[in-house]
């Protein structure tokens, strides 16, 4: 059974480490925005506190954590900077994916250096072609976010089927820096500072260790493993989780930026905004989807753990309707952000606005294919028609 007392000690601990950050993840957030990358020095406490190692194995001195405990830092962060959130989120989550790889993949990365770095771009848009020991990979893959600070990518790619008539197999594939080089690209309104820029790849051998065909990842795993609980967590819940529980932060900046403004604000008539009912309305909304997507982040973790532990199955309609659940969240929360953007009238469209760069960050988000719920939606909606 879930030990309660070792997660709020986890929880707790990973915490103090972060709370002296937090000044200076705010501090940095304008200049992240200005040079769309994080800056280095952030980079570099976040990873001397050994934050980054919240998914990686106790084996290579990792933290092992409840996914609920990074959630918890990532919102902390966010509300001061979403972009550093957001590479915090997926370059952690990294160390989720390459733990199901092979033992010598993991020691290829972290046996010299256990606090190095992973980015990933999982999109399948590379040339894979068989070679003997494994493959040659070439390609451009965009959105990487947080590779100028990491050593190793992790890339998708289709391997085309040995058998006649059979489809491509994706797969996953970790390359050193060595091995690809870094294009320039990410020039966006918002997430700025995540530096998602895109990887170039020519020709590169890729060993067969380095390579990993992921499963759906709709369910836990309950089969037999020496695997911890953690790592039969479905790694695609795990992963999508990062990009969209970032909103929960940022959200909760912008209930903040939005109450501090309304305070104060009169409207064109004269009258305070804190009393008009459209503006309490929204901020009583916002305030009870932030609540609700922690209740509901929470309670797929406890099941799914549950479920490892005591080896009970989920069934495909659960798992179709968590990702659902989780895949929609974001864009919950950015549609009442919007509407709090229409009620700060003329103030809304000014870049100084506390708010302005919250909702573009969030707009930005939910442009992620994680945050879009038409990608599972109609495979769950199917299933409960039939």
């Amino acid at each position: 059974m879930i030990n309660n007392n070792n997660y709020t000690a986890q929880s707790e601990d990973l915490s103090a480490r972060l709370k002296p950050l937090l000044p200076m993840i705010q501090q940095y957030a304008d200049q992240n925005h200005q040079n769309r990358d994080v800056a280095p020095e952030v980079v570099k406490a976040i990873s001397d506190a050994g934050l980054f190692r919240c998914f990686q194995p106790k084996r290579w001195g990792g933290a092992e954590a409840d996914p609920r405990t990074l959630y918890q830092l990532q919102n902390l962060i966010a509300q001061r900077c979403a972009s550093t959130a957001w590479i915090f989120g997926v370059l952690s989550v990294q160390s989720f994916v390459l733990s199901l790889m092979d033992e010598q993949a993991q020691a290829d990365v972290w046996g010299e250096n256990p606090s190095t770095l992973v980015s990933s771009s999982f999109m399948p848009a590379g040339k894979v072609v068989l070679a003997d020991g494994g493959f040659r990979l070439s390609g451009q893959w965009a959105f990487s976010s947080g590779c100028q600070h990491a050593d190793w990518v992790i890339l998708g790619g289709l391997v085309p089927s040995v058998s006649e008539g059979q489809p491509p197999s994706m797969q996953l594939f970790l390359l050193p820096r060595s091995d690809y080089q870094i294009i320039d690209t990410w020039d966006t309104f918002g997430l700025r500072g995540t530096g998602s820029h895109d990887i170039a790849v020519d020709d590169a051998f890729v060993p067969g260790h380095r390579c990993f065909q992921p499963s759906p990842g709709i369910v836990a795993s309950t089969d037999s493993s020496d695997l911890p609980a953690l790592y039969q967590l479905p790694w695609l819940y795990m992963f999508t989780s990062t990009v969209a529980n970032i909103g929960i932060g940022i959200a909760q900046a912008g209930l903040q930026a939005f109450l501090a403004i309304e305070r104060k604000r009169l409207s064109f008539t004269g009258k305070p905004s804190k009393d008009d009912p459209a503006v309490m309305s929204v901020a009583a909304r916002l305030s009870a989807a932030i609540e609700g997507s922690e209740a509901m982040l929470d309670r797929h973790i406890s099941n799914m753990l549950e479920g490892v532990e005591s080896a009970t199955a989920m069934s495909m309609q659960q798992g179709l309707l968590q990702r659902t659940q989780l895949t929609s969240m974001l864009r919950d929360l950015a549609l009442i952000i919007d509407e709090m953007q229409l009620l700060l009238g003329g103030r809304g469209i000014r870049n100084d606005s506390p708010l302005t760069r919250i909702w573009l960050d969030m707009c930005a988000a939910r442009a992620h294919p994680g945050n879009n719920p038409d990608m599972i939606a109609p495979t769950y909606g199917k299933l409960l028609l039939d």
